[in-house]
């Protein structure tokens, strides 16, 4: 082969080996560290491999080498995998772990709305039952006790009128409260559920996918123990129960906020009824 036949055919193969090397950027930033799996990485080689044998025009898994770099090629397959379904499974948990809670600083809701509700409890006893039990009643010691207050029965009955329906109103804003809380808090809960769905498919997966996925699967398991350690000995970040058992611990949330949220919806219910002119019925209703 003349000089000039020689530089022609390397010339030919440089242009197929820089379309090559095109074709393998693609393909290598299909697969980058923040994408990877094993079925990526094997797609990636596979359209390799074919792009490379169309290219010089000859099979590459025709090389001698091919069969103990398939092996490899498998084996780093399945670490990918597990390596891939170890990261889903941590990060599926540290979601239902931040769901779940979220679910529990919106409980912290809860005390504010008993204190709110206590404070209503006494504005209707000193402010509101009181003179309604004196409207109720007729005589000449009644009305010494209007004269005392400086009012006539018509203007306690105006006044009184005006103080419930403000209070009418704050309880059942208190109400309302309570229900988008408890609505915001079973949101985290389905979000949790979620999360926790995956983490265990994910689990599942590791499990599965022989020596290397168990491996891969115990330190999923370990990482948790210490997540919930970390929490039993520094208690500020957080419930340990919210590692251990995230689903349940959001359900738990949800349960006390709804308990408070029914006794509310009691009060408001008690508040904008007609007994809410007898105060006598105050204590049986409102808890």
């Amino acid at each position: 082969m003349s000089a000039t036949s020689k530089a022609a055919d390397a010339y030919s193969l440089f242009k197929k080996v820089k379309k090559i090397r095109t074709y393998g950027k693609l393909i290598k930033e299909s697969i980058d560290e923040d994408t990877r799996s094993g079925g990526l990485m094997k797609l990636g080689i596979r359209g390799t491999l074919e792009v490379v044998g169309k290219a010089l025009g000859t099979s590459l898994t025709s090389h001698p080498y091919f069969t103990y770099h398939k092996a490899h090629l498998e084996a780093l397959g399945m670490a990918l995998n597990a390596s891939s379904n170890l990261d889903s499974a941590q990060e599926a948990l540290n979601r239902a772990v931040r769901s779940a809670d979220a679910a529990a600083s919106l409980t912290k809701a809860v005390a504010n709305y008993t204190y709110r509700k206590n404070a209503l409890k006494l504005a209707y006893t000193f402010a509101i039952g009181g003179s309604l039990q004196l409207l109720n009643e007729s005589g000449p010691k009644a009305e010494q006790q209007l004269r005392d207050a400086g009012q006539t029965r018509q203007s306690l009955r105006t006044m009184t009128d005006q103080s419930l329906y403000e209070w009418r109103a704050s309880f059942c804003e208190l109400y309302l409260d309570s229900v988008q809380l408890l609505a915001m808090a079973q949101v985290e809960l389905r979000a949790t559920e979620a999360a926790m769905q995956r983490f265990d498919a994910k689990m599942k997966a590791l499990k599965s996918g022989g020596s290397i996925g168990t491996v891969f699967a115990y330190k999923a398991e370990q990482d948790r123990q210490w997540a919930e350690f970390d929490r039993a000995v520094n208690p500020r970040a957080g419930s340990v129960n919210a590692v251990s058992d995230p689903a349940r611990y959001a359900q738990d949330q949800v349960d006390t906020i709804e308990k408070v949220s029914d006794v509310l919806g009691e009060g408001c219910e008690f508040a904008m009824s007609d007994d809410a002119y007898r105060p006598e019925l105050f204590l049986l209703r409102i808890r």
